[in-house]
């Protein structure tokens, strides 16, 4: 017997980068949100650094893997834009 719930729809084709996207956007308001509890942008980087390197902590390959739009320097840039605007 076949379920209409059961049905699947395929994978998006653009799913890790769909996912990069959001997770930059998670960045930048956690560098927001850092920026108004009057961390420097120095302290910020590190500390959003540490936190996708523990989300990734897990060297490998497929979903897990830290994609590069998550990099060191991608974050750092990440910070200073955020920081660049000043929010509020």
């Amino acid at each position: 017997m076949a379920f209409s719930w059961m049905n699947t729809a395929p994978p998006r084709t653009d799913g890790a980068d769909q996912r990069a996207k959001v997770a930059a956007a998670e960045l930048a308001s956690r560098a927001g949100l850092l920026f108004r509890l009057g961390y420097t942008e120095a302290d910020a980087t590190q500390r959003l650094a540490a936190t996708v390197a523990w989300e990734f902590d897990q060297p490998g390959k497929g979903a897990h893997q830290r994609p590069a739009a998550l990099s060191d320097q991608a974050i750092a840039k990440i910070v200073t834009d955020t920081y660049a605007r000043r929010p509020r």
